[in-house]
Order: structure tokens, then C-alpha cells, then sequence
């Protein structure tokens, strides 16, 4: 009987251990529901038509979106890769937001029938990631999806923009984001068990 409660036990405290703390799965959850909140934010705003004046708008939602997840895995997260690759993606938007913003008081909507706005929704609600209740393991597969959006919306973007500067920033949301993105899937691959 003594060794049937303490072969119980054993097994209690293993699967106990096992299994991420409910402030991990809690963390995870609010990183799901700062990228769902980004996207129905996006969706409501009113598109100008004006491919790089909507891109902006777009891209903005997007990086801040980022930036929520990144705080979140900076807090609450226990791996060091992770973090610093978080803090970096989170300086990152917060500059090109910056820059965004600038473009978008300086840049007065052209009229313009641009369907970018509804191709940017179809790629909002595209891609996969999976969730284990690993904070780190989470945020990287969740990032990792988050990036492959905003790479396919750049290159949407960039068939019908015409300012060189939101050009330049679509094409650096591809380099940088591409080089992120594989990072992010190799750290969530290491971190599955």
C-alpha cells in the first residue's frame, strides 16, 4: 500500500511538473488574444483606397501587434533566445511605427481603387501555429505566423505601391522579417517538448 500511494505520488508530481503553469498558459493566451485584436482592429478600419496611405494603416496595426507580443515574452518568458529575439522585434516596430506614423501625417490619401485593404484581410486570416502553453514556445510560433503576414502583405503591397518610401519599408519588412521568421521556427522546433 506504501509503495502504490508513493508510485501515485511520484506520478502526480511528474505530470504536475510537466505541465506549463497556468501563468504560462495565461501569457499564451493574452499573446493569442493581442494578435486577434490586431486583426479585428484592422478590420475595422476604413480603407482609403490608396495603396501605400492603407499599407501604412496596415502595417502600423500590424508592428504594434508585435510589439504587445514581444513585452508579453520580454515579462513573462524563461529563455533567453527568445527574449533577446523579442526585445529586438519589438525595437524594430516600434522605429518603423515611428516612421510610419510620419508618412501617414505627411502623405495625403490619393483616390485610388486599390483593393490592398481586402487582400490584407484574406492574409490576416491565413497561416497556422501551434500553442503548447510554453510561453516561449508560443510566442515564436505565433510570431513566426505573425511575420509570414506581414512578409505576404508586403509583397501584395509592393504590385500596386507607389511612394519609394513605403516601397522601401515593404521591402525591409521582407528582408527582415523572412531572416526573423527562421529564427523564430528554429527556437519553436527546440522548444516543443
Amino acid at each position: 500500500m506504501k509503495t502504490s500511494l508513493l508510485s501515485v505520488a511520484s506520478l502526480s508530481a511528474a505530470l504536475l511538473l510537466s505541465q506549463p503553469t497556468i501563468a504560462q498558459q495565461s501569457t499564451s493566451n493574452a499573446m493569442m488574444k493581442s494578435m486577434q485584436s490586431g486583426m479585428t482592429q484592422m478590420m475595422s478600419m476604413k480603407m482609403t483606397g490608396d495603396p501605400d496611405h492603407d499599407f501604412a494603416m496596415m502595417l502600423k496595426m500590424h508592428h504594434q501587434s508585435a510589439v504587445e507580443m514581444a513585452d508579453m515574452e520580454v515579462k513573462q518568458g524563461k529563455n533567453a533566445q527568445v527574449k533577446a529575439l523579442a526585445s529586438k522585434i519589438k525595437a524594430s516596430n516600434q522605429k518603423e511605427i515611428r516612421e510610419l506614423d510620419q508618412f501617414m501625417s505627411s502623405h495625403k490619401p490619393q483616390s485610388s481603387s486599390s483593393k490592398l485593404g481586402q487582400k490584407g484581410m484574406d492574409i490576416m486570416h491565413g497561416g497556422t501555429h501551434s500553442m503548447n502553453g510554453n510561453v516561449d514556445h508560443d510566442f515564436a510560433s505565433m510570431m513566426a505566423q505573425h511575420h509570414q503576414q506581414g512578409v505576404e502583405m508586403a509583397r501584395a503591397y509592393l504590385k500596386e505601391g507607389k511612394t519609394s518610401t513605403m516601397k522601401k519599408m515593404a521591402n525591409n519588412v521582407i528582408k527582415m522579417q523572412t531572416k526573423e521568421m527562421a529564427e523564430l521556427k528554429k527556437l519553436e522546433s527546440s522548444l516543443k517538448s
